[in-house]
């Protein structure tokens, strides 16, 4: 029987650059023409994977999650036309540079990509400390709510950035490729024995420890572990996992103590021979990569008072017309609206579920539409909230549509009148303390009123909150960070918009006369505060 080779053999012959014996042939390199031809097949699917995310996050309110794959993407661009150009060139330097080509990287990226779930970014640069606290990672903290966190270096931090090739699982997982060859970590091993003039094998073979600590691929390992440590997911450290497709497992002894190394640091190692194979892209895949950011919407909506005053405006319904009175931030929504119109993207969300809200968003829709609500956003407002035995749900639509140029946008599912919901976040009634502890209490307790019982509500219901209030979201995204306790898997469900719509209301000072509506149920109790408006006689008020 032969004798099998030593570390120090192998590594020396890897070193030279002959064949390794340790190591079975590489199958024939593709022509130039093949190559090209792989590289294009890669961008094609990073061009489908594009159009998926466009689609699954149209109407979202944010727009960095479509441009997900934009790094990844520029990268593959940039080899495609490298190899057009180099495969026509007569530079005596062509050759050479189809041989460097980064397309073997990209593609293993592009793999390790296809098989990850709930992506939020590839080849996404990160900070790379030094900290001084924990900073938030990319990724989705609220359901249904991707964040960007605070890890993107600043522009005055060059230097301090590493790529994270994947970041998937909502941002739970950080995936590092490296084509790194068994010959290339044997040889790296070899240098670093003969420095520290441990070229004996003896050691290893008495049992004795080895330290791998300057070993590049250990180095790596070590120093992506520590920026992982330095940022935060849903209280969470983010899984660090190396990919390593060049690699053979099983193969050199000596490669898998550098492996174990590596894991022993807490850091997940997958290496060729145990990487499934690579599959063509398909619509499941797909929507495995990245599923779709309604998904999570449960059957009954939870509705913040935000969305209901965009319900009621009439910048949402008309074409307004500004006035010399108007303030600048009307003028901004009515100029946002002639461009983004918002009640077709609130009504294709709500569509036939039943929706609720608490009496304190309830009340102060009411309040700030009898304060200085137009006579049809009074009339809206009444529409999305009093009952009326005298008209059935169908009539109620189409009284809402004959107050909007949107009529063909709002679905006759429309679930109203809306349901009004008693929610007290000092109850141990609703079940809102038996469903969170106290520091959760104290980050929501920083919310103001009517906030505060919105999200409480949908919350400890387990419903998905409907809002246009995108400041409150990230407030509550930041608090609930603060709280250790709070596991990953029992974060709220909310779902926002990009922008709000306010009241057109009436001229300040206006002799205009008004015509306020109650809104709501006020047939035994006033729940809207019309009441308050002393100079408005009970047989004026229309119920």
């Amino acid at each position: 029987m032969s004798r099998a080779p030593t570390f120090t053999e192998m590594t020396m012959t890897a070193a030279s650059g002959s064949s390794d014996p340790g190591e079975p042939a590489p199958p024939g390199e593709p022509n130039n023409e093949d190559l090209l031809c792989r590289a294009q097949e890669l961008q094609a699917e990073i061009e489908q994977f594009a159009a998926h995310v466009a689609s699954v996050y149209e109407g979202y309110f944010q727009e960095f999650p479509k441009k997900m794959h934009i790094s990844l993407y520029h990268d593959v661009l940039s080899e495609v036309q490298n190899l057009e150009n180099d495969i026509n060139s007569e530079d005596p330097f062509s050759a050479h540079r189809i041989s460097s080509s980064n397309l073997p990287y990209l593609h293993a990226v592009w793999c390790t990509a296809k098989n990850s779930r709930n992506i939020v970014k590839l080849r996404h640069p990160v900070f790379s400390g030094p900290f001084k606290h924990r900073i938030l990672a990319p990724g989705i903290r609220i359901k249904d709510i991707m964040s960007q966190g605070g890890s993107e270096p600043k522009r005055n931090q060059d230097g301090r950035s590493v790529r994270i090739d994947v970041i998937c699982d909502g941002g739970l997982s950080w995936y590092k490729v490296s084509t790194i060859t068994n010959r290339r970590l044997l040889f790296d091993m070899a240098k670093e024995a003969l420095y520290c003039g441990d070229s004996d094998d003896s050691d290893s073979s008495n049992g004795a420890s080895q330290d791998f600590s300057d070993v590049p691929l250990v180095k790596m390992a070590r120093n992506l572990k520590s920026i992982a440590e330095g940022h935060q997911i849903r209280n969470s450290t983010p899984a660090l996992c190396l990919v390593l497709p060049r690699i053979v497992e099983g193969e050199h002894v000596e490669i898998d103590k550098i492996i174990s190394f590596c894991r022993d640091m807490g850091v997940r190692v997958s290496c060729g021979n145990r990487l499934p194979p690579p599959s063509p892209l398909s619509d499941d895949m797909l929507h495995e990569m990245v599923p779709s950011p309604k998904r999570n919407i449960t059957s009954h909506l939870n509705i913040d008072t935000s969305v209901l005053v965009a319900l009621t405006s009439d910048i949402s319904h008309f074409q307004v017309v500004p006035q010399s009175w108007f303030g600048q931030s009307q003028k901004d929504h009515i100029e946002l609206e002639t461009h983004d119109p918002l009640t077709p993207q609130l009504c294709s969300l709500l569509g036939s579920h039943p929706l609720v809200c608490t009496r304190e968003a309830a009340s102060s829709l009411a309040r700030i539409v009898h304060t200085m609500g137009t006579a049809t956003e009074n009339a809206r407002a009444h529409l999305l909230f009093t009952p009326d035995d005298s008209i059935t749900p169908e009539q109620r639509i189409e009284k809402f549509r004959a107050l909007s140029i949107h009529r063909s946008s709002i679905p006759s599912s429309l679930r109203l009148p809306i349901q009004i919901s008693d929610f007290d976040t000092n109850s141990k009634e609703n079940g809102y303390h038996a469903q969170s502890n106290v520091p959760t209490q104290e980050k929501l307790n920083s919310l103001a009123q009517p906030g505060r019982s919105v999200f409480s509500s949908g919350w400890s219901q387990g419903l998905t909150t409907i809002t246009c209030n995108v400041l409150a979201v990230k407030q509550l995204e930041r608090k609930l960070e603060e709280v250790p306790s709070l596991a990953a898997s029992e974060w709220p469900s909310i779902w926002a918009f990009s922008s709000s719509r306010p009241l057109v209301g009436v001229r300040k000072g206006s002799n205009e006369k008004r015509t306020r509506k109650h809104i709501g149920d006020c047939r035994v109790t006033c729940i809207c505060g019309l009441s308050e408006f002393k100079e408005i006689s009970v047989s004026q008020l229309a119920c």
